[in-house]
């Protein structure tokens, strides 16, 4: 079994796993009942009252995480059709932060952060923003946040989506940034046309990590060049692989057409982008849906390249 495999199962076995002990009502009772036996009623009473006090601090010692895995569900991104499929079950499984933090711009548009979902590869934003006036989407409306800053944190928008509401009033969405270092535990939003901000308290240990890092460091031949891929980093969220290139191959190539199989079966992509350096090469990201937990083969391929294909886990 390789080690994305074992990886993953782990993962999905401890989301599984907030459960009280099976034995825990037939131990508690045998405990009970070994204790002695009081004729008084009244001191039977209070000895019922006890039994119950401690069943249910142990029900709760033990279905702690559990309560609280329940309780971090962003609500009212139920019907967000932009949100895709992962998202949603990992927010049905109450893997995000519900914050509810809010900030109204000069141009009567309010933005609401309802909450955050956090791994190794990513920081997602659930958003709602509402204008009175019923024109949300009015491009003057400008509320599109650009960065987050916080502790040794810097990091930028990489992507958002949303769905406009019928009225035209409110937009409900998801903004993506870079994933704040581990030590900030509290975070602010920039925005592109205000000098306002919005700090919100944050959580590093509710981050959900990832389930793989792996290096590659493969190259794959090109028309005009080459693709080199360094690492893949695999998390609850998405599959983010990294690499460089030289400048001809970037210019020329849309990374579009570098494909994710898993198992014979194409990963969606969610986006790419490159930058240049100063040696003259290019580093680039690709960015894919989050992997089948399941996964025992997974390649990376090119649509350009007919026969070339990368192995990353073959079991």
């Amino acid at each position: 079994m390789s080690n994305l495999k074992k990886q993953m199962l782990k993962e999905k076995q401890q989301l599984e796993s907030l459960q009280a002990p099976d034995q825990l009502e037939y131990r508690l009772h045998n405990a009970l009942k070994s204790q002695q036996t009081r004729n008084s009623s009244r001191k039977y009473f209070v000895w019922k009252l006890v039994a119950a006090f401690l069943l249910c601090s142990i029900l709760i010692g033990y279905n702690y995480q559990g309560l609280a895995y329940y309780g971090k569900k962003i609500i009212g991104f139920e019907d967000v059709d932009v949100i895709s499929d992962t998202l949603q079950n990992l927010n049905e499984m109450g893997n995000g932060q519900s914050l509810n933090e809010s900030i109204t711009f000069e141009n009567g548009v309010t933005f609401t952060v309802n909450g955050v979902m956090v791994d190794d590869n990513q920081l997602i934003i659930y958003y709602t923003a509402t204008s009175e006036t019923n024109n949300i989407d009015n491009p003057e409306l400008d509320f599109t946040p650009m960065r987050i800053t916080g502790f040794l944190t810097k990091s930028h928008m990489n992507s958002g989506a949303g769905n406009v509401s019928e009225d035209e009033s409110t937009i409900k969405g998801t903004y993506s940034f870079e994933p704040p270092n581990g030590f900030a535990k509290e975070l602010t939003l920039h925005f592109q046309q205000s000098v306002k901000t919005l700090t919100f308290e944050y959580d590093p240990n509710k981050a959900m990590g990832s389930s793989l890092r792996q290096k590659v460091d493969k190259r794959m031949p090109m028309d005009t060049g080459y693709l080199h891929f360094k690492t893949i980093t695999a998390s609850p969220t998405a599959t983010v692989i990294k690499g460089t290139s030289n400048k001809e191959t970037v210019d020329q190539l849309s990374f579009n057409q570098i494909v994710l199989v898993a198992d014979g079966k194409k990963i969606q992509q969610l986006g790419s982008s490159y930058s240049s350096k100063w040696r003259g090469d290019y580093e680039f990201e690709i960015r894919f849906d989050a992997l089948p937990t399941d996964v025992t083969n997974l390649q990376i391929r090119s649509d350009l390249a007919e026969g070339e294909e990368i192995e990353i886990i073959n079991d």
